[in-house]
C-alpha cells in the first residue's frame, strides 16, 4: 500500500511515498481503509522536529483519518466491517491503517469522509480547548487567533453557537468574509489593522475573556496585550517557530492566566468527550456547524499540501485522498 514518510526531520522535501505492507489489527483494533486523511499543523511540527514527544524519523505522517472500517480484530465490540468511522491512529497519510477500537467515532451522516477527517482534532480541538479548559460562556468576548484555517473556523462556529462574542484575525478580505459568514462578529484584517486597537474598540477597553492562540511569536506577545484582567489565553502551538516566553511578574499583575492544550489529555475525559459529541450531532442537524475543505490532495502530495499550509494559501481544512 501507499504511505506518506517523514524521512527526516526537515521541509517538505523529507515527506516522501513509499509502498509499505498492509497492516494488520491486533487485538482490540480495526483496520480502516482510509478515504481521507486530515492534515493539521502538528503534522508539520512533527515533521520539523519541533512537537513535543513527537515521533522519530522515519514514521509515517498524519493522526487522523475517515474510512470504512476493512478488518476488525480479536476483541472488538461494538464495530463492524463496513462501518463508516472517523479515528486517531498512527501513519494516517496511508491507504489503510490500523486504529485502536477505543479510538474510533462514527462518521456524522450529515458529512463527507473529506468533512470527517476534520473531526477528531480540528472539532475536539476547538470544542475542548474552547469549552473544557477555557470554560467560555455566554456574553463572553473570545479572540481566535488564524481564524480562518480548518480549526480556526471550528473555534469561530462553536463560539458562536454558545453566545459568545467572536472576534477573529486573517489576513485577507476574502477570509474576512468566510469568518463572518461563520458567525465571527467581529473579524479583524491584521494586515490593515492593528489588532490592539480594534480589541481595545470592540470591547471598550476592557479586553477579552478567553483568546486561544496558535502562532507563537509576535502574536502570542500580541495577544497577551489584549486579555482583560483575569483572562486566559489558550496556547495551541508555535505555528511561527518563534517560541515565546512569559514575563511571571506581567502575569500577576493582570491577574492572567496562560494554559497549554494538548488534545490527547481530553480524549479519555468520557464526560467531556460525550459533551462534544452530542453538541456535534446537534449542531450538525441544526445546520450550525460547516466543515469547510477546500483545498483536497491526492496522497502522494502531501509535501505540496504542506507547502501551501506554511505559506498561508489555505483556507479552512486541508484534506488528502487515497481515491
Amino acid at each position: 500500500m501507499k504511505q506518506m514518510v517523514v524521512t527526516r526531520f526537515g521541509g517538505p522535501e523529507v515527506v516522501e511515498l513509499h509502498e509499505v505492507a498492509v497492516p494488520e489489527p491486533g487485538a482490540g483494533e480495526v483496520r480502516i481503509k482510509v478515504a481521507a486523511a486530515g492534515m493539521n499543523y502538528a503534522d508539520i511540527m512533527q515533521r520539523d522536529g519541533l512537537y513535543p514527544n513527537g515521533p522519530q524519523p522515519p514514521y509515517g505522517a498524519g493522526f487522523e483519518v475517515a474510512g470504512l472500517i476493512d478488518q476488525v480484530g480479536p476483541n472488538v465490540t461494538g464495530w463492524n466491517t463496513g462501518d463508516t468511522v472517523m479515528a486517531f491512529c498512527q501513519n494516517g497519510y496511508s491507504e489503510y491503517v490500523i486504529a485502536p477500537a477505543a479510538f474510533l467515532l462514527p462518521k456524522p451522516v450529515e458529512l463527507t469522509f473529506e468533512q470527517a477527517s476534520a473531526i477528531p482534532c480540528q472539532y475536539l480541538t476547538a470544542y475542548h480547548a474552547l469549552l473544557t479548559l477555557g470554560r467560555l460562556k455566554a456574553g463572553q468576548t473570545v479572540l481566535v487567533q488564524a481564524a480562518a484555517g480548518g480549526l480556526g473556523t471550528m473555534l469561530v462556529q462553536i463560539a458562536s453557537n454558545v453566545g459568545a462574542t467572536v472576534i477573529g484575525t486573517c489576513s485577507t478580505a476574502e477570509k474576512c468574509t468566510l469568518i463572518r459568514d461563520l458567525g465571527c462578529h467581529f473579524p479583524v484584517n491584521y494586515a490593515e489593522e492593528d489588532l490592539g486597537t480594534r480589541v481595545r474598540e470592540i470591547t471598550a477597553g476592557k479586553g477579552c475573556d478567553l483568546i486561544i492562540e496558535s502562532v507563537g511569536g509576535d502574536t502570542f506577545d500580541q495577544s497577551l496585550r489584549c486579555l482583560k484582567s483575569r483572562g486566559v489565553l489558550v496556547t495551541l502551538g508555535v505555528a511561527s517557530k518563534n517560541v515565546p516566553t512569559v514575563n511571571p511578574v506581567e502575569l500577576l499583575a493582570n491577574n492572567w492566566t496562560v494554559a497549554g492544550f494538548h488534545l490527547m489529555g481530553y480524549t479519555t475525559d468520557a464526560e467531556a468527550m460525550s459533551d462534544a459529541l452530542a453538541d456535534l450531532q446537534s449542531w450538525l442537524a441544526d445546520g450550525k456547524l460547516a466543515v469547510i475543505v477546500r483545498h483536497v490532495f491526492p496522497l502522494e502530495l502531501a509535501a505540496e499540501a504542506m507547502r501551501q499550509i506554511s505559506d498561508r494559501k489555505t483556507v479552512g481544512k486541508v484534506v488528502l485522498t487515497t481515491v
